[in-house]
C-alpha cells in the first residue's frame, strides 16, 4: 500500500530531510509532555517527604538545660579545686 502523498524535492526525490525533521519534533513534542506530566506527579511526592522530614527533624522533648548547667558549674568548680591545689 502506497501513501497517497509523499513530499518530494524539485528533482522528485523524496524529501527525507523534512521527514527527519518532522520526526524530531514530534519526538521532542512527545518527551516534553511526558516531563511535565512526570513533574507533575513527583511534586506531590517531593512536599510530602520534605514535611516528613522537617516532622522528624523537630525535637521530641526539651533538653536538659538544667542538668548541663549543673554539670558545667561541677567542671568549673573542679578546675577551680584543681588550679588551687597546684
Amino acid at each position: 500500500m502506497q501513501p497517497e502523498y509523499v513530499r518530494r524535492n524539485p528533482n522528485g526525490s523524496i524529501d527525507y530531510d523534512f521527514y527527519r525533521r518532522r520526526a524530531a519534533r514530534l519526538r521532542a513534542q512527545r518527551l516534553g509532555h511526558f516531563v511535565r506530566r512526570t513533574a507533575a506527579a513527583i511534586r506531590p511526592l517531593v512536599a510530602i517527604v520534605l514535611l516528613i522530614g522537617a516532622v522528624l527533624a523537630v525535637p521530641t522533648h526539651a533538653p536538659e538545660v538544667a542538668a548541663a548547667a549543673i554539670r558545667a558549674t561541677d567542671t568549673i568548680a573542679a578546675l577551680a579545686a584543681d588550679q588551687a591545689q597546684r
